[in-house]
């Protein structure tokens, strides 16, 4: 039977071998960076890993931010943002078994029911690996330009071809 849990700083041995089956290694983060961001969201609920059993599947990893505030890859510190506004999805990685459930959409709407828990206006996230086409099915857009400087770099550290994308929680 899947399961949802919340992830704790424990289970990153299981995100770092996800990790590994998902994404090129440019993309790779530490255990340290994974610690870090799991260490400042304790308590806030926002990041999951799926399990069948014993074997873990996938996971979300989630961050209350403001724009400004987004941690670049492979960042070893982050604190969450004193009045957010958005949830930043940081990273999703589903093994190739877990894509067979549809897992990926699944985490991804536990994301949005988090955000909306928290009262927060959108999800954001850094689209990588040509994934804008699978985000855009999610109901994500690519972000209005021009971007501050300060995000500009952070989205520049997950390389040439990252996208930062919106969906917004509000009623338009």
């Amino acid at each position: 039977m899947l399961q949802l849990k919340v992830i704790d700083t424990a289970d990153v041995p299981a995100v770092l071998a996800l990790q590994a089956q998902c994404y090129a290694p440019q993309f790779h983060e530490s255990a340290d960076a994974f610690q870090a961001k799991l260490r400042a969201t304790r308590g806030l609920h926002c990041s999951f890993l799926a399990v069948q059993g014993e074997q873990p599947l996938g996971y979300v990893v989630s961050l209350p931010v403001d724009d400004d505030q987004l941690p670049g890859l492979d960042a070893p510190e982050w604190a969450p943002a004193r009045a957010p506004r958005t949830l930043y999805l940081h990273d999703l990685a589903v093994s190739p078994a877990g894509r067979a459930h549809k897992l990926g959409h699944k985490l991804v709407e536990q994301v949005l029911r988090r955000a909306r828990d928290m009262g927060l206006q959108e999800v954001a996230l850094v689209a990588v690996q040509d994934s804008g086409a699978y985000w855009q099915r999610l109901g994500f857009q690519d972000a209005a330009a021009p971007l501050s400087t300060a995000l500009q770099d952070k989205l520049d550290s997950f390389g040439p071809d990252a996208r930062l994308m919106r969906r917004s929680l509000v009623a338009a």
